[in-house]
Formats: structure tokens, sequence, C-alpha cells
């Protein structure tokens, strides 16, 4: 079927443009002069022959609103989901969490990053003499940053504080902590990156004057990562010992919750018994039957005076006492065989060992340490 320019079946090219049948002007309309009932005009044309018709096409509707609220509509869900992403992701990017913060700073010290690790503290330290990637990865080859857990985290988005319970393995230690964290700039991070160790109070605790912390002296306030510590003494005589600073370090640390314990080194016991050997050596050089200030004698009828030669005797049954670390002292003590020759008051010829206990005491704030015979 086609439809001609008349808009209904049957309509040619140069008919009379008529509605379609059943057409119904609108109300109040009033028909021109010319109008065929049965034939009405098509809207907005007036019937051949007559007037043109006023009532004109109805108006179209203005669209420009419709655009103008569907832009704002669109702003409107774009600003939502800026905030919406703002909020979720903590503003803090990868460490959107406290939790996240605080997997990312261990994780950086687990790597030997000094400069990232300290990227993750709000207070930054005093001095970063001892927070570079040389000392901090000498740490982690003594206790490896392992098994990093997080317990909980309180986090709300209405306040700009945490705390996060933590559980990470420093070598074989286990260091299970409730860290607090603060956001700024959007971002959370730890109140201080490094921890704090308040230097040593000035005591009689001579060998803490010699404490060194990574080979440099504690005189103030130092500043290092969680984990091994290098503490050592400037005087070789001693060694040090200690518990390492993990994470309950950040609460408070001082050299003295450290549980630094100072001991005899190798170096210092080998001193301490070539010291020994040297007091019993000036000894020797008496032929005296009871040296003066020396611990050896021989009795009277078993030799005669002022002919006596002493020998060395085997020290190995000498034991060293504890360390003093009050008056930087060793004390010794044992029997020992003291070898000598001598010479009978009748002239005949005397050799043998007299059984002698030694005990006195070595004084090892010196180098080498000194002795001293009782």
């Amino acid at each position: 079927m086609s439809f001609g320019p008349g808009g209904y079946p049957g309509s040619q090219p140069g008919d009379p443009q008529f509605p379609p049948p059943g057409y119904q002007p609108a109300p109040g309309y009033q028909p021109q002069p010319g109008y065929q009932p049965g034939y009405p005009p098509p809207p907005g044309y007036p019937p051949a022959g007559a007037a043109p018709w006023q009532g004109g096409p109805p108006p179209s509707r203005n669209r420009k609103p419709l655009f103008i609220g569907l832009a704002i509509t669109g702003v409107v869900v774009l600003v939502a989901a800026v905030i919406a992403v703002v909020t979720l992701g903590g503003g803090g990017g990868k460490d959107g969490t406290p939790g996240e913060a605080l997997t990312g700073y261990l994780e950086a010290l687990s790597r030997g990053d000094a400069e990232a690790a300290l990227s993750y503290g709000l207070d930054q330290p005093g001095s970063t003499d001892l927070l570079t990637d040389e000392i901090l990865k000498k740490q982690i080859e003594k206790m490896p940053i392992s098994d990093i857990q997080i317990l909980s985290d309180d986090a709300a988005s209405f306040i700009s504080m945490a705390s996060v319970h933590v559980r990470v393995k420093f070598g074989d230690k286990v260091s299970d902590e409730t860290i607090q964290m603060e956001r700024s700039d959007k971002q959370w991070k730890l109140k201080q990156a490094a921890i704090k160790i308040e230097p040593p109070t000035r005591t009689r605790d001579t060998p803490m004057e010699t404490l060194t912390l990574f080979g440099k002296p504690v005189d103030s306030a130092a500043y290092v990562f969680p984990g091994w510590l290098d503490l050592a003494s400037t005087n070789k005589n001693l060694k040090v010992d200690s518990e390492p600073m993990l994470l309950n370090g950040f609460s408070y640390a001082s050299f003295s919750s450290l549980n630094v314990e100072f001991d005899l080194s190798d170096q210092g016991r080998q001193g301490v018994m070539t010291a020994i050997k040297a007091a019993i050596t000036e000894c020797n050089k008496s032929r005296a039957l009871s040296p003066p200030n020396c611990p050896q004698r021989v009795s009277r009828s078993e030799a005669a005076e002022n002919t006596v030669e002493w020998g060395m005797p085997d020290l190995s049954p000498l034991k060293l006492d504890s360390f003093s670390q009050y008056d930087m002292s060793v004390r010794f003590d044992g029997t020992v065989d003291w070898p000598l020759k001598a010479k009978k008051r009748d002239g005949g010829d005397v050799t043998g060992t007299v059984s002698t206990t030694i005990y006195g005491k070595a004084d090892v704030s010196t180098s080498p340490p000194t002795a001293t015979l009782s």
C-alpha cells in the first residue's frame, strides 16, 4: 500500500492536501469560509479557496531545561563518586588504612629502605645518623623481618587517630604490640618512624661510659629503627650483651631498658691471664723462701734462704670470677703447683713443687689489664 502526499492511501501528487478520515478539529476551532464538511484540511493548512488558517501548528516543547537538568545530575553523580573514592580509600593511596600504612612501614624496613621507612613517620627524628640504608641492612641481616600480621585496626572515618595491633617476627623473636597511628594530609602514619633511645643516666656504672651504638659513642639521645642493635664498648676487654629493641620501643626506650650487661670479652679474658702471668713473673724474680706480696712460700726446713729458683706454674686451675662493672675488675683464684729449685741448708739440691693457693684481682679498665696477687 502506498501513501500519497496527502498522508493516506490513494492520494496523488497535485490532489488537495486533506487530513486523514476521522480527523477532529481542535475544540473551539471555527471553520473558515469555504470549509467543506467531510473533507477537513490537515492541521496547519487552510482549505482550498479559503483564507490562510490562523490556528498554526501546536508549539514545539522547549528541551533546554531538560539538557540543563541532565548536566546538573551528571555533575552531582561525579562529585558523589569522587567523595566515595576519597572516603573509602582513606586518603592514603596504597596506604588507605592504618593497618596498610603500618604494613608498608615494616615492609620498607624488611627490604632495607631507610628513606621509605622514614616517610611513614609523622614526627621526624632529631638525628638520622643511625637511620641509613647501611645500618638498616646490618640490622635485618642479624634479625630479618617476616610474618607481618595485622590483628586489628580500629580506624574510624570521623577521627584522625587509630590503634593497630600487629604481630611481626624479628629473626626468631616475635614482637606483638599495639601501635598508635595518626592521619595527616589524608595519609595514615606512625607517630614516629624511629625509636628514640634516651641517653644513660650518670651513675657510678663506669662501663656505661664506654658504650657505643653502631660504633658511635652514646652521650646523647639516639634514634634507631626497631630490631637488632650493635652495642659494644670502646674497652676491648669488654663485651656487651643486650636485648634487641623491637616495636615495644615506640612507647618508651632507654639504654637501661635494653638490659645492657658487660662481661669479659675473649680478648679481655686472655689479657687477664697474661696479667696474672706477668705478676707471677715478678714474684719469681725473688730468691726468697717467701717473696713479699706473693703467694708462694717454702719452709726453712726444706730449703735455705735466698737459694730458691721459682718456676712458672700451670695456671689452668685458676678460675676467673664474674666481671664487676662497678670497679671494672675481675677476681680470680685457684690452687696451683709451683715448681722450684733450691739448696738445702746442708748444701744439697732440692727440686720439686709446692702447692699454692693463688687469688687476686685484675683491673680491666686499662689496656692491657693489670693483676694484683694477694
